[in-house]
């Protein structure tokens, strides 16, 4: 069976059929049979070169007696994502669009139309050119605003050195922030004029505006806290509401009084607003207060 080795051969091939496959599917074999063939005719490199590529077109199970590992057919192959046809249906889902607040049934009303206008202690109608300044600076249709940028100045027109009654508005200020964080541009109005005996004008605040801030966000205020421990817990609730959550803060003075302003999540950095001052900063305004009240809501809406 096997053939006489010579010294020098450590070991022979067995007689028989032996075509391994080689580099481009020929076989050794191939080579040795056409170098030994004779040069009869000019066509001979020719002939060889036809037998060596028939050799290394054949099939695959026919050369070497097994198949390759199967793969995706070039024909079959579609362009949904470099993935057969058969995979298509099995494509990812679009992430589901979260809803705002002001798209679901409980929205809170327009502003302007829970406003105490022209009523003692109530409010008086914003200017209109204040109301364009402010609805210019935001396209149509934005929500969650940068709050770096000019429509918390805008809130309150000129501010309290332009009106005297836009420094008492603190209430509708905060309401008017959180309608344009929710993409409904509103402007703060401002504290209807009224006047003492001698002439002076009466800066106290909107009558039963803490009160109209509950009704119209749909939840009451609660107590968070005693003077500036309190921010640290609001910031890490806004926090955990994720972006575009917001809300209300009321504080009360030491002296008496009290004042209302905002703090929102924007792309998780938690802002503080004090629009009736055209103010935001990272970090909390005021420091020297009593009692912290806040109405905290995520962006849908829901009591945090």
């Amino acid at each position: 069976m096997f053939r006489e080795r010579k010294p020098s051969v450590r070991w022979v091939l067995p007689d028989g059929r032996y075509d391994p496959v080689v580099a481009e599917g020929a076989r050794w074999l191939d080579y040795e049979r056409a170098a030994e063939a004779p040069p009869d005719s000019g066509s001979a490199p020719a002939n060889r070169a036809a037998s060596v590529r028939e050799h290394s077109t054949a099939d695959p199970a026919e050369r070497t007696g097994r198949a390759d590992p199967w793969e995706w057919p070039a024909h079959e192959e579609e362009t949904h994502g470099g993935k057969p046809e058969q995979w298509v249906g099995e494509a990812e889902a679009p992430e589901p669009v979260e809803r705002d607040w002001f798209d679901g049934p409980r929205r809170p009303p327009r502003l302007a139309d829970s406003r105490p206008y022209g009523v003692p202690g109530g409010l008086a109608r914003p200017d209109p050119q204040v109301e364009r300044d402010l609805a210019e600076s935001i396209a149509p249709g934005t929500r969650f605003p940068d709050p770096r940028g000019t429509w918390v100045r805008l809130i309150n027109g000129g501010g309290p050195a332009d009106d005297p009654f836009r420094a008492s508005n603190a209430a509708d200020c905060a309401l008017a922030v959180l309608s344009t964080w929710h993409g409904e541009p509103a402007t703060a109005a401002p504290r209807l004029p009224e006047y003492d005996r001698i002439g002076r004008p009466v800066l106290t605040g909107e009558r039963g505006g803490t009160a109209r801030i509950e009704r119209w966000a749909g939840h009451r205020l609660q107590y968070a806290g005693q003077g500036r421990h309190a921010y640290p817990l609001i910031a890490r609730r806004l926090l955990d509401a994720g972006h575009g959550a917001g809300a209300v803060i009321v504080v009360r003075w030491p002296g008496g009084g009290s004042h209302a302003w905002n703090a929102v999540n924007a792309d998780g950095e938690v802002i503080w607003i004090d629009a009736q001052r055209g103010h935001m900063s990272v970090e909390p305004p005021y420091t020297t207060v009593t009692g912290v009240f806040c109405l905290m809501l995520d962006r849908q809406g829901h009591p945090r």
